[in-house]
């Protein structure tokens, strides 16, 4: 489903970043091109699952810039030591 609806972003013109487990990333400041994305991946499971329609999770659909931050405690700790260990090795700097 994931691949089915990635060859039709990219028919329509809607070039994927990359693609993340079980969902695709992509830039766009569209709107209409938001939408249409939508729309082909809602398609795509319907295709893939015999009519079956499958839910896009809006409230993974990040608009204007923001970052997705997994809330868990485990998630926030690995970023805190990721962030970290870039600032030891001088990759980013300090932070106050």
């Amino acid at each position: 489903m994931l691949r089915w609806g990635t060859v039709q972003l990219c028919d329509a013109g809607i070039i994927p970043c990359m693609l993340i487990h079980d969902g695709i990333l992509f830039e766009e400041s569209d709107p209409e091109k938001l939408a249409h994305a939508r729309e082909i991946m809602l398609k795509a499971g319907r295709d893939v699952c015999d009519g079956f329609e499958i839910g896009v999770d809006e409230d993974q659909m990040l608009i204007g810039g923001a970052r997705y931050r997994d809330k868990r405690l485990m998630a926030q700790k690995m970023w805190d030591t990721i962030i970290s260990v870039l600032e030891v090795v001088g990759a980013l700097p300090k932070r106050a």
